[in-house]
Order: structure tokens, then sequence, then C-alpha cells
């Protein structure tokens, strides 16, 4: 009998990530960021900035901000040598962002945020030439990071977090026995949930009135799965001792770690403009292990290369104040694939991105501004031959993200500007 390893259905069991970043991560972390690319290391317009950089955050007013996107992916396989063209199933996702900041001392500020920089989806169609490989994946993950920042000067400032990491994914593929119910298909299931632990820190200048520069570090997340339930059904009768009915795992997967480093700058008085440069080192994403609580000739540890390298990606905004009440912005990012040739698979189809974002604010009172972003994304086709599975053909993904927030900001005052 065939050995069937189940290694090839986890391959991305907490990395499954289709849009807005090179790898398996996701950029939706503010909506005034998202309109401008998502550049924000030298550019502190919210409480956002807990995330894009933590030292930010003493150069911002005391405010609750939240929001959210409709996430949109969509992925098509042309396998090589035939004409047959397999499209995923239509889902859309809510990556969202919650973020609270108060004053500690005239130069602390405490800051919270809660956001998910990876969550999304796949679902292959049943009859797909890989649905041994994979079938569907979902993952959702929320990371909760308390932050300190420390304004040391009028124009410098520090700051830090501590991020706890929590997800949950669900993956299945198609397993190739004969099942003993007629038209059922045997079936693999792997569902977990995981957790970790890591910081995020960072620098901010307000060199002059105009000039803003910026320096992060986002650490390497260690994402912890235990006990988690490999579950087969559909067996044969004569299979089950091979494929027990139900079973546990547990793997780690390491979130690389990050450096950023931005500016932004007004042009004139209305008019800023902010770069942001990030590059992620992909290469701790080398491999992929799996520990089974019971091994039999066809669910055995399994280990498996990834070989990531690391990558970067470029990203331009550019924001206006139309008037006292309203802004609008947009943005333009090149973003470097981690995933080397002959690695390409159904759970993470990347290549080399090019995106075009939008969006605009509007003060709705005193107290009240509410955000409005959009992104389009375009994944590269890539044609590939996948060295472990043999899947071979061209995968192309575009990805639209519509997203809103809402800010109330703490004692504003009702003559100042927005950003």
């Amino acid at each position: 009998m065939k050995k069937i390893s189940l290694l090839l259905l986890c391959c991305a069991t907490l990395s499954q990530q289709k849009s807005m970043a090179g790898g398996f991560k996701v950029a939706l972390q503010g909506q005034k960021q998202t309109g401008m690319a998502s550049v924000g290391v030298g550019y502190a317009q919210d409480a956002a900035t807990i995330y894009f950089n933590p030292a930010g955050l003493s150069f911002v007013n005391n405010q609750i901000n939240a929001g959210g996107n409709l996430l949109f992916p969509s992925t098509s396989f042309f396998e090589k040598g035939t004409n047959t063209v397999y499209h995923t199933a239509s889902q859309s996702f809510t990556p969202f962002s919650l973020y609270g900041s108060c004053n500690v001392s005239k130069s602390i500020k405490f800051g919270m945020g809660l956001y998910t920089p990876f969550g999304t989806g796949v679902k292959y169609p049943t009859d797909w030439s890989g649905r041994y490989i994979l079938h569907q994946i979902n993952l959702q993950t929320i990371f909760a990071q308390p932050t300190l920042s420390w304004k040391i000067s009028d124009h410098f400032s520090l700051g830090a977090g501590l991020i706890y990491a929590y997800g949950n994914v669900l993956l299945e593929k198609d397993i190739p026995v004969t099942s003993d119910k007629g038209d059922a298909v045997a079936n693999a299931q792997l569902k977990g949930k995981g957790h970790g632990f890591g910081f995020n820190a960072g620098a901010y200048l307000k060199a002059t009135d105009n000039l803003s520069i910026g320096l992060t570090y986002h650490s390497r997340v260690n994402m912890n799965v235990n006990d988690g339930k490999a579950t087969f059904s559909n067996i044969p009768a004569g299979l089950t001792s091979t494929f027990p009915p139900s079973n546990t795992f547990s793997t780690q997967l390491a979130l690389p770690g990050e450096v950023d480093f931005g500016f932004s700058y007004k042009i004139v008085q209305d008019l800023t403009v902010a770069v942001d440069f990030n590059h992620t080192f992909w290469s701790s994403y080398d491999s992929l292990g799996f520990n089974y609580a019971v091994n039999t000739s066809a669910v055995t540890d399994n280990k498996s290369p990834r070989l990531y390298e690391n990558a970067s990606c470029i990203r331009f905004g550019a924001q206006y104040a139309a008037s006292k009440n309203i802004s609008v912005r947009a943005g333009l990012f090149f973003d470097q694939t981690p995933v080397r040739d002959g690695y390409v698979s159904p759970e993470l189809p990347d290549n080399n991105k090019t995106g075009l974002t939008a969006g605009a604010t509007f003060k709705l009172d005193q107290s009240f501004v509410f955000d409005i972003s959009l992104l389009y994304e375009n994944v590269a086709s890539r044609t590939q031959k996948n060295i472990e599975t043999g899947l071979d053909g061209t995968f192309q993904t575009r990805v639209i993200a519509p997203g809103i927030g809402l800010t109330y900001l703490f004692n504003r005052s009702s003559k100042t500007t927005i950003k």
C-alpha cells in the first residue's frame, strides 16, 4: 500500500497567508496606513503605530482606534499539460485591529493593541488535481500587544511592546484510498490551536516639523501547537489501524523576525509623502516538522524542508489634506516573495507582488474620525513543479480588500486639522 504522509497536509499549519505581504504575512494593521500602502514606521498618525512603530505612540493623541477589512482573495491553477483551470471557492475574511492609548506620566504613554497579522484561507474544488495535497485551509490569529512609549525629548522617543500570539487552524485533504461508503471520499483533517510570545520595539525621531524618521524591529515568534487533532474519515474498514480515526499532533512554526525603516516628509503644508522599507528574516523558516501521538506505516513523524529566503518590500504612500475635515491618500508597494523555485505549493502559491491602495479620512466631529481604505494586490503568475508533491502548473492570485475604521479621540480640539 502506498504510504500517505500527513506532512503535506500540515505544511501550512500556521502559515497559509494569501495576501498583503511576502510569504505568509498580512499587512492590514491600520486603515490610514493601509490607504498609504501600509507605511507607518516613520509616520505616526494614530494608535495603530503600536504595531508599526511603538515609539511613535508618544507623538499621537490619546484615543481608541478600531478597524476591519473584508478580504477577497482569488486563486486559479492551470495544470501543465492540460486545458484545465481550477478556481478556488469564493471566500471572504475579516482581519481586524483595535488599539487604545493613554498617558502614564508626562513622558510615558501606555498602549494596547489587538490585531491579526496572519489569517486567511483557501478552498479548492473537490475534484482538482491537487486534492491529495490540500483541499482547504483556514487560519485565524490574534496578536495582543501591551506597549510603552517613552518620550525622551520633544523630538525623540523609544517604545516597546510584548506580544502574545494565539491562533486556530483547520486543514483538510483527500486520501487516495477507496472508501467503503460508495462515493464518499477518504479524508484527513487537522485542527489545532497554537500560541507564542515575541516583542516589538522601535525608535522615532521627529527631526524637524516636516521630517520624521523611524526604525522598528519585530521579533521572531515561535508558534507552538500541542495536542492538535488529526481526524480521518471514510477510511476502509481494512485500513482503520493504519489511519486511526483520531490522533493528535504537535509542531512549531517560526514566524520570522523583521526590521523596518521608514520616513515621512511634509512637502507642503497639506501634502505628506512617506516611504517604508521592510526586510523579513524568512530564512528562519527552513523546515517544518510534525510529531504524532500514534505512528503507523502511513502516519509518521516527518520533517519537510521549506528553505525560505530573506525577502524585502518597499512601500510608498502620500496623503493630502483636502480640507480641515477630509484627508485623502494613496500608495504603491513592491513585495518580494521568500518562496524558492521548487517549493511553491497550493498552501502558499506565492510570488512577487505589486499593490495599489487608496483611502480617506473624514472628521465627523471633535471626537470621532472615520477612515476608509481599499487595497488591490496582484501576485505575479508563477509556473512551478513542486519538488515534494510533483504538482506542476501555474498559479495566479489577486486580492481586493476594502476596509473601514473609527477613531475616538480624547480631549480633541475642534481647531485641530485631521491627519
